[in-house]
């Protein structure tokens, strides 16, 4: 009986189990590649196969110091244990962070307050007609009025908040003062600013009200107050300022992601009390005290803590919540993404290598340094005000004050630290996100590794774009630099060395490729378009005279494709988003497109990311421009390249390519889309993983299987990886044979033939 029960058991367990299992083969996806030969498809050289065969080494706890910084920063700042130095916010700065460092509001007067409405008609976007906040130059309220901003009493710490904040002003501006005479520079009626059931005294004002553009300001009346954004929001262990981490008691560093030595986890950890913040924050591998991982593979990265003139300052005066980052805090404090940020790679790197397996707190061991200078932020407020300008006092093209910043912060690190002169930089990475890229990064700079988006490799150049503040093939002269600046910058170098440099994917959030097949479609999407462009034309009359823009190669494209009726003929769609229609959903056009054009825009545009992240052909066109990860991966096998000279052929060519070749190229891209998009950030992780359950609920249990899909919540070999991954075979480049082969502890010879 007991035997008979045994094996009526036995046979249920396993009719249950193949149950199990075939479940888990419907909703589970193609596994992921394990060898290298499969992991290295497509690629160039030896560089992955590199990367993957070298020995791993052990991974040690971190190390930990307890340096003091002066007079412990006067409570403003936060002390950086490991060097002694203090790192200020806005508003303070000296060794000790008790010196005012201020930045004013334009045509600021006495009292904080505007010089005179009517001594100066000039418009600034720092212009206040209340009170400023003249440590970022942000505008409120006046304090006469209700909901004005009360500052901190006379003779209070450095750092102490104001006692009311009061309703910003900030692009907001009166159009008449309180006697009804016109003000040249503003809009609004001063009534419905500052009298009785104005912006700055009712309760509820009911005919106008200022828009809440300060991070972590939200609601009807910027009352809401919402988490504003930091670097990896401080780890967890600090207060975050406009992009400033105050960290607490006993933490460091950029993100607060740093221990102070003698301080265990009870002494400096503080219990999350904003449970949303778990969804922001990546998690920091180089601090995991014991590691969780035995090993570990080189390269080994360190990151700096940089002066805040470079870093974080930028963030602090960006005003606007949704400049400089790639995620803002939404109404719950729900994480969300920025719409678009086209320097969004900036601080999604910065966070990435702050959070990498990779990164090494021993600078000494390092074989690369990061520096992570908020070059793309500063765009983004450059001539919004007369601080940050670089040099000093002067207003040139922005791509001058960017070059002359990079230019300060290596000379910074030169005189702070001892590792820059070490290797004259060739071992410092640079993130150039402009739309020229690294064409006009300061000569003492260049040799170092330049990421980039921008493959530009003819020499000598000249900028190309349309926008006279970027051009940087504009004359300059300073006492800073003898002669041109141009003999320093863009006549010293090419924009890009593919010998020593990357050309790198532009940062897309998996909502830009929603409906990539990649992301779940159960059902393959026809691809019933057979060539596609979305984008600027600049065909408005003189908005582009020169036609300076794309090299003209999209408004000669347009003409030729109304000439010859692409779209009826050839099911070509080309055009901007009056042509496509204003409901058009791009990522589902580029998810039916067999061929996806890849065309410049002032610089670089991000249509190579677009066309691969949604298994659509690149067609590009751009002559003597590498494209993402080209000098690496074989790009030819999964592209098309059409010269800009073969404008009038584009048709000719794309029909004649045969259908195997079509399909061949297809199935490459399958293989190695993943390349090109960035899955580290907790958030990207978050997200992908939401996408595949809900494609899983909405199919019966089903997750997507299509071809490529397998690496929809992995950041397996993502773009990141890809990086890592390379800047491993450019080791012996930037650290001899000797040097490596001592701090690798082998031989030189086990060395050269790792890398043979």
């Amino acid at each position: 009986m007991c035997d008979d029960e045994d094996d009526e058991n036995a046979h249920i367990n396993e009719e249950t189990l193949r149950e199990v299992l075939a479940q888990v083969n419907r909703s589970s996806l193609n596994p992921l590649p394990e060898l290298p030969e499969q992991r290295c498809f497509l690629t160039r050289g030896s560089w992955c196969h590199q990367f993957f065969n070298q020995d791993p080494a052990p991974r040690y706890p971190p190390k930990y110091h307890d340096k003091p910084c002066p007079a412990n920063c006067s409570g403003v700042g936060v002390c950086n244990h490991e060097h002694g130095l203090c790192y200020c916010p806005a508003g303070w700065g000296g060794a000790d962070c008790s010196q005012p460092r201020k930045r004013p509001c334009a045509h600021m007067g006495a009292g904080k307050r505007d010089a005179g409405w009517h001594n100066l008609t000039a418009w600034s976007h720092t212009r206040c007609a209340g009170v400023c906040d003249d440590d970022i130059a942000m505008c409120y309220c006046p304090p006469e009025t209700k909901y004005g901003r009360r500052e901190a009493p006379p003779g209070s710490a450095p750092g102490t908040p104001p006692q009311q904040q009061g309703r910003p002003l900030f692009m907001c501006t009166p159009g008449t003062d309180e006697q009804g005479r016109k003000v040249e520079w503003g809009g609004t009626p001063f009534a419905d600013m500052f009298g009785p059931e104005g912006w700055c005294n009712a309760d509820k004002p009911s005919t106008f009200r200022c828009p809440c553009r300060l991070d972590g300001l939200a609601g009807p009346t910027c009352s809401e107050i919402r988490e504003q954004v930091c670097p990896n929001q401080c780890s967890g262990h600090g207060q975050c300022n406009q992009g400033f981490c105050r960290c607490h008691d006993g933490w460091y560093g950029t993100d607060c992601s740093l221990r102070r030595a003698g301080r265990g986890e009870e002494d400096g950890e503080q219990l999350l009390e904003k449970p949303w913040l778990a969804e922001a924050i990546n998690h920091v591998v180089a601090t995991e005290d014991p590691p969780l991982t035995p090993t570990r593979r080189r390269p080994y990265i360190y990151v700096y803590d940089m002066n805040p003139e470079y870093g974080t300052d930028l963030w602090q005066y960006r005003i606007e919540g949704s400049h400089c980052v790639y995620r803002t805090f939404d109404r719950g404090n729900v994480s969300i993404w920025v719409g678009y940020n086209a320097y969004a790679a900036e601080p999604v790197l910065h966070e990435l290598f702050l959070a990498s397996e990779h990164r090494t707190l021993d600078p000494e061991e390092a074989d690369f340094f990061y520096v992570p200078v908020n070059v793309g932020c500063l765009f983004d407020v450059y001539g919004w005000n007369d601080i940050p300008r670089w040099p000093r006092g002067v207003l040139g093209p922005r791509t001058h004050g960017a070059a002359t910043m990079q230019r300060e912060a290596a000379r910074w690190l030169n005189a702070t630290f001892p590792w820059f002169a070490r290797r004259g930089g060739r071992d410092h990475i640079w993130l150039n996100p402009h739309d020229e890229g690294a064409c006009y990064v300061w000569k003492d700079v260049w040799p170092g590794v330049m990421l980039t988006h921008w493959g530009r490799t003819d020499f000598p150049h000249a900028s190309n774009t349309a926008y006279g503040q970027d051009n940087y093939s504009l004359p300059l002269q300073h006492r800073t630099h003898p002669g041109d600046w141009r003999e320093h910058t863009s006549r010293a170098h090419p924009c890009f060395d593919p010998n020593k440099d990357l050309v790198v994917p532009a940062f897309k959030h998996p909502g830009h490729y929603r409906r990539s097949p990649y992301l779940g479609t159960s059902e393959p999407v026809e691809r019933d378009i057979f060539a596609f462009f979305l984008g600027d034309m600049r065909m408005e009359p003189n908005r582009d005279p020169a036609c300076r823009y794309s090299r003209c190669i999209r408004q000669r494209m347009y003409n030729i494709s109304r000439a010859h009726r692409w779209k009826e003929e050839h099911r070509i769609w080309y055009g901007d988003r009056k042509d496509m229609g204003s409901n058009s959903d791009y990522s589902a056009l580029l998810a039916r497109s067999t061929f996806c054009f890849v065309l410049p825009g002032d610089g670089w545009s991000p249509r190579m990311e677009d066309a691969v992240l949604h298994g659509c052909i690149p067609v590009i066109i751009m002559d003597g421009v590498q494209v993402i990860f080209e000098s690496i991966l074989d790009v030819e096998q999964f592209s098309i390249r059409i010269p800009e000279g073969d404008l009038d052929r584009i048709v000719e060519i794309l029909v004649s390519i045969p259908a195997e070749r079509i399909k061949t190229m297809q199935d490459n891209i399958n293989k190695v889309w993943h390349r090109f998009r960035y899955l580290g950030l907790r958030m990207a992780t978050l997200e992908a993983r939401q996408r595949l359950t809900q494609y899983e609920e909405d199919h019966d249990g089903e997750a997507p299987k299509n071809p490529g899909s397998e690496y929809m919540v992995s950041r397996q070999d993502d773009a990141f990886d890809t990086i890592l991954q390379w800047l491993h075979s450019r080791i012996p480049d930037v650290r001899g044979d000797s040097e490596l082969a001592t701090a690798m502890g082998r031989s030189g010879e086990r060395l050269a033939a790792d890398w043979a």
